[in-house]
């Protein structure tokens, strides 16, 4: 039996990154505990350097949050996730799928920086038209075509990319909210998977959560001046 699990996360408003292993957790009934710390406040000063090596969140804890044993990164906390609970459908079970998703997932981990830098995430607010420079558009078109083709081959009888919600939806829930936010042009399909992740219990949970925060991050908010 796995010990103990928290989570060290950011402002739900802004960490993506948090946002991902929370989902999956989440969704998938993977029961842990939350430890926020957000972002330039006092609390993240006085216990960053305990609750993480890197001093970057997220970070999961097995035992006691600081002493226990971390795993740090998204995608090394996905893989430790699939480690500790082999039966939740963490990945797909066809072994095809689930090379396809670790694809997709390492594809837009170590990419799309003209997506992230023009669109981050921010579900508090609404910026329809902000970021979409030609270049954040042609990295949307090509996400949007792996959506596709994956759906095609994989999820068809699905809202989601391999039929049951997996690590792949969960990486893809922050690009949806960026979505919903900015408002760029997108095909049929990609606008109902969006709509399917958004509408996920978790995402729901997470978003209710991140609009009552009122912490102003000036690097999370290009289009807006401080309060």
């Amino acid at each position: 039996m796995p010990q103990p699990l928290t989570l060290v996360i950011g402002n739900k408003n802004y960490s993506s990154w948090s946002l991902r292993p929370w989902a999956l957790m989440t969704e998938l009934g993977i029961p842990f505990a939350e430890r926020m710390l957000k972002f330039d406040s006092e609390d993240w000063e006085a216990n960053i350097d305990r609750l993480s090596p890197t001093r970057l969140v997220p970070v999961l804890w097995e035992g006691e949050p600081g002493s226990g044993f971390a795993t740090f990164d998204t995608s090394a906390i996905v893989e430790r996730l699939a480690d500790l609970y082999p039966d939740r459908g963490i990945w797909p079970a066809d072994p095809r799928a689930r090379a396809r998703g670790r694809s997709l997932v390492a594809n837009f981990h170590s990419g799309y920086s003209a997506l992230r830098s023009a669109m981050p995430m921010n579900i508090r607010s609404h910026l329809p038209g902000k970021g979409h420079e030609p270049e954040v558009i042609a990295e949307i078109e090509r996400l949007t075509a792996f959506w596709r083709d994956t759906r095609a081959e994989f999820g068809t009888r699905s809202p989601y990319l391999f039929g049951n919600f997996s690590a792949a939806d969960a990486c893809f829930l922050p690009v949806a909210s960026r979505f919903a936010t900015y408002e760029p042009p997108l095909p049929a399909e990609a606008r109902d998977y969006c709509r399917a992740l958004l509408d996920t219990m978790a995402m729901r949970q997470w978003s209710t959560a991140a609009r009552l925060e009122t912490e102003f991050v000036p690097m999370d908010e290009p289009y807006a001046d401080p309060p």
